[in-house]
């Protein structure tokens, strides 16, 4: 109660101070104040709406425009390029430690693929990739040093690691005469691998359509093991490097393929750079049509470089890939890489160009016992 009557005191003392009539004023001002303001806060409001609205449809019309333009851009452009994913590995080997390592106590058989499940992800995206089998499918027994002969579970999962295309050509090819060499390529093409690199059959230059493109694959080899032995049919049943022969098939590729590539078989065994032979086998294939060089056989890796052609075209050497798998115990075979190559072909002309070229570098990494498994 004395609360309230302190209230009303002050009320009283206020009364006294103003009169009724300018406390009537003063309310009518504040409140116009007030009115003012929320007016000037709507208006600026209404502002900010009209503001947002234009710039709204503003971006609405550049959005239109674009996809317009886009639409535009795609009628006109009837043919668009192709852009073609090739990779590329070295020399695919089975060592006599890999045959131990693979082997199935149990189920008496073998199994390879463990040692590629690491590396299947760098390949695996490309429309083809390439490699080189140095080992043989025959009936004979396995052996993974001198003869070279692996169980045909060791093709199958390197198949299933991504590999599609092998050459045939090394210098173990004829390591069972031409049977075996009949033999290794009946069963990788079984296997569902396309192969390249043999003289068993009259045509020697395998063409792949890839993506409505026609590239054309060629393979040869320096020579082969103990090659004073082997008889002239034999070494005619294998694709022995010869000018002569190359010239043939080059120019036999480039009239009914667009694009060339050449796997070579050749070098010094554990040389990290390229030989004098290896440089003018080089400039002889890029005379005669030669697009990319994928070198293989030293067990290292060897410089790549780009060269231009006599029509200023751009043409890819890798002197050598090092191996995709073996069991060689040494620094520099443990080092490989997987090479990716991409190819454009021209919507307009058909011309097939090199676009870009990249690698991923691998380490092979002894994880059991004694076998070697790519990482």
């Amino acid at each position: 109660m004395a609360r309230n009557r302190r209230n009303k005191r002050i009320f009283k003392k206020l009364t006294d101070v103003i009169s009724l009539k300018t406390f009537l004023i003063l309310i009518t001002i504040l409140s116009m104040i007030i009115l003012a303001c929320l007016s000037v806060i709507f208006y600026r409001n209404e502002l900010d709406r009209q503001l947002l609205a234009k710039q709204s449809q503003e971006l609405e019309q550049k959005i239109e425009d674009i996809f317009t333009e886009t639409l535009q851009n795609i009628a006109n452009n009837n043919n668009p390029d192709t852009v073609i994913y090739l990779s590329a590995v070295g020399d695919i080997l089975c060592g006599e430690e890999m045959l131990q390592d693979a082997y199935q106590e149990e189920s008496k058989s073998y199994n390879f693929y463990p040692m590629f499940e690491n590396i299947t992800s760098f390949i695996k995206r490309s429309d083809i990739v390439v490699g080189t089998m140095e080992s043989n499918f025959t009936s004979n027994e396995y052996s993974g040093y001198g003869k070279r002969n692996s169980p045909k579970t060791f093709a199958d999962a390197v198949k299933k690691s991504g590999v599609n295309l092998v050459s045939i050509s090394t210098n173990h090819s004829l390591d069972y005469g031409i049977k075996g060499l009949r033999e290794t390529k009946q069963y990788l093409q079984e296997a569902g691998f396309v192969t390249v690199g043999d003289r068993l059959e009259e045509q020697t230059v395998t063409i792949k359509t890839i993506k409505n493109t026609k590239i054309a694959f060629l393979s040869y080899t320096y020579g082969v093991e103990n090659q004073k032995s082997k008889s002239k049919q034999e070494l005619e049943s294998l694709n022995i490097f010869n000018k002569e022969i190359a010239k043939q098939e080059l120019a036999y590729a480039k009239e009914n393929a667009d694009y060339n590539i050449v796997i070579m078989h050749w070098g010094d065994p554990y040389a990290t750079s390229q030989n004098k032979e290896q440089e003018e086998i080089a400039n002889f294939l890029i005379e005669n049509g030669a697009n990319v060089i994928l070198g293989n056989h030293p067990a290292a890796i060897q410089p790549m470089e780009v060269r231009k052609n006599a029509q200023g075209e751009n043409v890819f050497i890798a002197y050598s890939l090092g191996n995709y798998i073996s069991s060689i115990n040494n620094d520099t075979s443990k080092v490989e890489l997987a090479l990716n190559i991409e190819l454009r072909k021209s919507g307009e002309d058909g011309k097939v160009h090199l676009s870009k070229v990249d690698y991923t570098p691998i380490y092979a990494l002894d994880n059991r016992t004694r076998g070697t498994k790519s990482l």
